[in-house]
């Protein structure tokens, strides 16, 4: 089935894709505009979505629907062949593997920095097929409802930092104007090392959390801050970290150092959320500058190793590099 017969098919079962055509761009697989003076809006409803857990790899390597997912037969055949084409059948693989053999190739101090920002240990063995399918899930999926959810179609809208929200309602939906090429805003609030790992690329990004440290704290104990900003608590319309405590220790989840939308706001929670743990507000006031400074070190010494370690893969160095200076820029 051809990308043409694709996207005739999502239309005839419920998706909606006006003024838009599907083909190969600089980025792979895009939607461009049919005629730029008229706006773009496509919409994948509920229906058309699929979890990732209701596909998986045959012996072949080819995508199937579970059987357990309880779909009628003309979605099966749409979600199979979607996958073949456009989705893991268009060089899923060979792209994972390819990833894994930059990562590394990656010297080993380039690899201590990315640990403390979030990032996970290269193996030795390339991932199997089934291991690399989920990867390639987990930067095309969608968080609705609490569940994550593949939108096909829409997912092969590529990013950029001013393009159009994806809007969830009763399905997943971007309209907009553009020029040539529509462009999709994946993530606004993510912190760029988070976004580079998930989507394999660098961008502008809004946010920065600390990188993963353990600190003493004299008459209150340990403080260990991660970076898993999934654990959050939502208190008076902002994004709390869940603090979790234990005998002479303190968890907190993540600890957000800056954010362009809300430029007070990180230190003001963070000083407050100490506070209620028995942390004095001038403390906790010098421990965030203690923070935000151990973070700008760390940033500081990843650019110096993506720029001097000539074993580093060139492509993979530069992209780091960029999100670091990026990340950099905002830790003030």
């Amino acid at each position: 089935m051809s990308a043409i017969e694709l996207l005739s098919q999502y239309r005839a079962l419920g998706g909606v894709a006006d003024n838009v055509q599907l083909r190969q761009g600089p980025h792979g697989w895009g939607l461009f505009v049919v005629d730029p003076s008229q706006p773009v809006r496509v919409f994948t409803p509920a229906h058309l979505l699929i979890a990732p857990k209701d596909l998986r790899l045959t012996r072949q390597g080819h995508v199937q629907v579970r059987p357990q997912a309880g779909l009628s037969p003309d979605l099966v055949c749409f979600h199979e062949a979607y996958q073949r084409e456009l989705g893991w059948g268009a060089a899923g693989l060979a792209r994972s593997v390819r990833q894994h053999r930059q990562w590394q190739a990656l010297p080993e101090a380039l690899r201590h920095f990315l640990s403390l920002l979030g990032g996970r240990a290269a193996t030795h063995q390339p991932p199997t097929p089934e291991q690399a399918f989920e990867t390639h899930c987990i930067s095309r999926q969608i968080g609705v409802n609490g569940h994550s959810r593949l939108m096909p179609v829409l997912e092969l809208i590529n990013h950029a930092p001013d393009g159009a929200p994806y809007v969830v309602n009763q399905g997943i939906g971007l309209t907009g104007r553009f020029t040539d090429e529509v462009w999709a805003c994946y993530r606004r609030r993510m912190d760029g090392f988070h976004f580079f790992f998930n989507y394999h690329f660098a961008s502008p990004c809004r946010v920065v959390l600390s990188c993963a440290v353990t600190i003493e704290l004299p008459g209150l104990g340990m403080l260990r801050i991660g970076r898993d900003d999934g654990q959050v608590e939502h208190r008076q319309g902002a994004s709390w970290p869940r603090i979790t405590t234990h005998p002479g220790e303190i968890h907190l989840s993540f600890v957000a150092l800056a954010d362009q939308d809300a430029p007070t706001q990180p230190r003001e929670i963070f000083v407050r959320l100490m506070a209620e743990h028995g942390l004095p507000t001038a403390r906790g006031h010098d421990l965030f500058d203690g923070l935000i400074a151990h973070h700008r070190q760390v940033l500081q010494a990843l650019i110096q190793a993506c720029e001097v370690d000539a074993g580093a893969d060139v492509g993979l160095a530069h992209q780091l590099r960029q999100v670091a200076q990026g990340q950099l820029a905002l830790a003030t």
